[in-house]
């Protein structure tokens, strides 16, 4: 399967996904920590023209916009109804620029050295078929010393291994592992590779350089199993504080989800 045809499966799987995926994103109370997390860290710094990569339903392009620092907010997602959506939303923001398309194809839509701030939450490159290409393009219209916050849904996540074990599901515990990973949901397919922290890195370090990283959801249940800590319980609470504890140990890397910065050099 080429890119092309790859993108345009990927892109009718979340059309079908779009109606509901708002909604199902602000009630889980896991999702929003993450992504208040994940906000913090793009706004460390400059932020005045920014990018986003896979925006979605226009969550965080319409909470950015609403920020006095950023001048305007673009986006990329290679999703109609997602584009659509937005699109309604940037009719009452004019900070906003949704644009339909993927990053393959950033310096077709920006000028080189005009970007302060790319930002990917949630995976949305598990779902880019040629990641190398995309990172150089993103590289393109970063301004020097800009940033790239990038998020990716991530292949050692150890809780999975394990509990699928445990459950007598092998198929399920090595799901990730493999070149092609199903997504989530247990009833749709989506093709999709998850990553390593070394495979991300041989790629990005080609055009931009490693500033920081941090692990997500290492012992606190993932999004899709947020009943098994409430909101602001006490068993919350304490997962969250071992993870933090664990970013400072080789096991940082074993969660649901990494994050990476990476720099443009002057």
């Amino acid at each position: 399967m080429n890119a092309d045809t790859y993108h345009k499966s990927v892109a009718e799987y979340y059309d079908e996904e779009a109606s509901s995926f708002e909604s199902r994103a602000n009630d889980n109370h896991v999702l929003k920590t993450l992504r208040d997390a994940f906000r913090t860290i793009v706004l460390d710094g400059e932020v005045e023209s920014a990018l986003e990569i896979g925006y979605g339903p226009g969550l965080d392009m319409v909470w950015f916009a609403g920020n006095d620092r950023v001048a305007k907010i673009h986006g990329l997602d290679i999703t109609p109804e997602f584009h659509a959506i937005v699109t309604k939303k940037a009719q009452k923001q004019s900070k906003m620029n949704p644009i339909l398309g993927g990053p393959e194809h950033c310096s077709e839509h920006f000028e080189p050295n005009s970007i302060d701030t790319i930002y990917v939450f949630f995976g949305a490159l598990n779902t880019c078929a040629e990641l190398e290409k995309a990172v150089n393009e993103m590289s393109k219209v970063l301004k020097p010393g800009g940033k790239v916050v990038v998020t990716f849904v991530n292949k050692w996540y150890a809780f999975d291994i394990l509990w699928n074990m445990v459950m007598l599901r092998p198929k399920k515990a090595i799901a990730r592992l493999k070149k092609v990973w199903g997504g989530y949901s247990p009833t749709r397919f989506l093709a999709s590779r998850c990553y390593s922290a070394r495979q991300i890195h041989g790629i990005f370090k080609k055009d931009l350089t490693k500033k920081y990283r941090r692990g997500y959801c290492v012992t606190h249940p993932a999004w899709y199993r947020h009943h098994w800590a409430p909101y602001q319980s006490m068993r919350s609470k304490l997962f969250y504080k071992l993870d933090s504890i664990l970013q400072w140990t080789p096991f940082w890397n074993l969660g649901e989800y990494s994050l990476y910065v990476y720099e443009k050099e002057d």
